[in-house]
């Protein structure tokens, strides 16, 4: 029930948080089976969040165990269909064996027809690398399987989820739903021998997965692959269709781009120069965006921070707490988003019922309106970054214009 409160909170922020969601593959889940989605693992817990509210099926979860210490976040936790998975770290030996009743609860879930997401490489890194797969997937669908005869089939979706820029707000989401692979073909093996076959099972998932996921050939040419990516977004997202998506064009533009990565780019590294040196923004010389004229952009820029004026204390909070608390930057977009969602859901029902008539329908309209708002501090700042470079010299701005021509 609390899980059906919460999803509709959640993908709504999401629908603002982030400029674009683009997924693709949908049509891979399959409807009233089971189903284990095997993801990525960019960020801390934004991408069990985003596959909640933007595919069909209900999910059910799997996170760390020391998350469930305190009680009262125990209680959350399980209301929104996640359960602990511990670890030696998560309090030695002994808490390994509550792991037990947490895949019990998976088989049962799976014999029924559910579908649980998994996190397949079980910890994230803010980089952009597929990591090596944990063996959960496999025990999962493979234990599944074994427990219930009756159970014919446990498909398992591999689910590549990609950032732009994992740890910033309002950038964009690339997630693919690959095909499903089919438990039942590993089950023989799986009979005879438990432990080649999740670790065969293993393998064969991270090979399907790794298609989908934008990585680089190495560490050593993530800095270069980073700018090539930079500017082919500059280049293109002036035709970006904000919101929920199923294009998939920029993730393919995406995956080439990463995988073809030279070992270095000399004009590329000169252009990227050139922009630090002048402070200017990659989209200001490469975007196709028109220069807006100023009046209306700081009319509709002022509008909206007076619209948004209940939810900026809200927004600040999450940003103070986002940036400072989480020791790891892969908690400081998830962070960010936990608190906002947590104040919409939590805080705005009581604002509501203390305010007085005027300033309700003003908190109102701000969260009705916060899309457009954000929009329009966009715009301002493309026209900012368009105006700096129209107020550069000729001979440096046809220099940066020259560089760019070159790539």
């Amino acid at each position: 029930m609390f899980y059906l409160l919460v999803r509709p909170v959640a993908r709504y922020i999401l629908s603002y948080y982030y400029r674009n969601i683009d997924l693709t593959g949908l049509e891979n889940i399959p409807k009233g089976a089971a189903v284990v989605l095997a993801a990525s693992h960019p960020t801390a817990f934004i991408e069990p969040c985003i596959l909640a509210c933007f595919q069909p099926r209900t999910l059910w979860f799997l996170a760390r165990g020391n998350l469930f210490k305190n009680a009262f976040f125990k209680s959350f936790l399980t209301a929104v269909h996640i359960l602990p998975v511990f670890r030696i770290e998560d309090g030695g030996y002994g808490r390994l064996k509550d792991n037990f009743s947490t895949f019990d609860a998976c088989f049962r879930a799976l014999s029924q027809g559910k579908a649980i997401m998994n996190l397949a490489e079980g910890r994230c890194v803010h980089e952009k690398a597929l990591r090596p797969m944990r063996k959960g997937t496999a025990r999962l669908a493979l234990g599944a399987m074994q427990r219930d005869p009756t159970l014919k089939e446990v498909y398992i979706v591999p689910v590549g989820c990609n950032f732009t820029h994992a740890d910033r707000v309002r950038d964009q989401v690339m997630i693919r739903f690959g095909a499903p692979i089919l438990a039942s073909e590993f089950m023989d093996d799986y009979r005879s021998s438990e432990a080649a076959a999740i670790k065969d099972l293993t393998a064969h998932l991270r090979a399907r997965l790794s298609p989908l996921v934008v990585q680089f050939p190495n560490r050593d040419r993530a800095a270069l692959g980073e700018a090539r990516l930079e500017l082919d977004r500059a280049r293109y997202n002036a035709s970006l269709v904000y919101g929920i998506t199923h294009d998939g064009k920029q993730l393919d533009r995406e995956l080439e781009i990463a995988t073809d990565t030279p070992a270095e780019d000399n004009n590329l590294a000169h252009f990227f120069n050139r922009l630090d040196r002048q402070g200017i923004h990659v989209g200001a010389v490469a975007g196709a965006r028109k220069i807006v004229k100023q009046s209306p952009v700081w009319l509709r820029s002022l509008l909206a921070i007076l619209l948004q004026l209940p939810q900026i204390p809200l927004w600040l909070l999450a940003e103070y707490i986002g940036s400072r608390k989480p020791k790891h930057i892969e908690f400081y977009s998830p962070v960010r988003f936990a608190v906002v969602t947590g104040g919409t859901l939590f805080l705005y029902p009581v604002l509501l019922f203390l305010l007085s008539w005027p300033l309700k329908i003003w908190l109102i309209t701000a969260l009705l309106t916060v899309k457009w708002s954000v929009r329009q501090w966009e715009n301002l700042r493309t026209w900012y970054r368009r105006r700096q470079v129209e107020r550069m010299v000729d001979v440096e701005r046809e220099g940066l214009a020259n560089a760019l021509a070159r790539l």
